[in-house]
């Protein structure tokens, strides 16, 4: 039983560090990473999306390890919609897929689970998608505020007018 529980944890353990690992480090094969210029023209472009269709919405951009770079609340936009842009741009980056991949797993226990190690902060809802340059996942965006669709809509928008090479 102890030897199980240690197994697990050691694989929990390794699991975390390989997610939160520097860019730098997860091999010889430098990568860029995002800069906060572009998160802000990602979440301009997203915002001129949503005025555009009349969406009051709140955009998130985070980088390759989840972490906020930057984050916009558009007016009249509820202010609950910051934090749920938040989550979903960090499970897309985490996970390296669109938001909406991750909403149909999102009862499992390991979901569950790392919900709750993360103290609630992710959120596998529709809404966010991942970053990638050179093939490599460097960050998510993410909005909130409209239905699911409208929301992931405002995000392929950005990710189509802002070019990240």
């Amino acid at each position: 039983m102890k030897t199980t529980i240690g197994r697990t944890i050691c694989c929990l353990t390794l699991a975390a560090v390989a997610l939160t690992a520097s860019p730098r480090v997860l091999g010889a094969q430098t990568m860029s990473r995002l800069t906060l210029q572009e998160a802000l023209q990602l979440i301009e472009a997203a915002r001129a999306d949503a005025a555009q269709r009349s969406l009051r919405l709140s955009i998130a951009v985070v980088d390759a390890r989840g972490d906020l770079l930057a984050v916009a609340r558009m007016p009249d936009a509820n202010p609950p919609t910051a934090d749920t842009a938040i989550g979903k741009a960090m499970a897309a980056a985490f996970f390296g897929q669109p938001s909406a991949a991750l909403a149909a797993r999102s009862s499992s226990p390991i979901f569950q689970s790392l919900q709750l190690e993360t103290g609630g902060r992710l959120r596998f809802f529709q809404g966010a998608l991942p970053i990638v340059r050179g093939g490599v996942v460097v960050g998510a965006i993410g909005a909130s505020g409209a239905t699911a669709q409208q929301d992931e809509d405002a995000a392929k928008a950005a990710l189509a007018a802002v070019p990240l090479r």
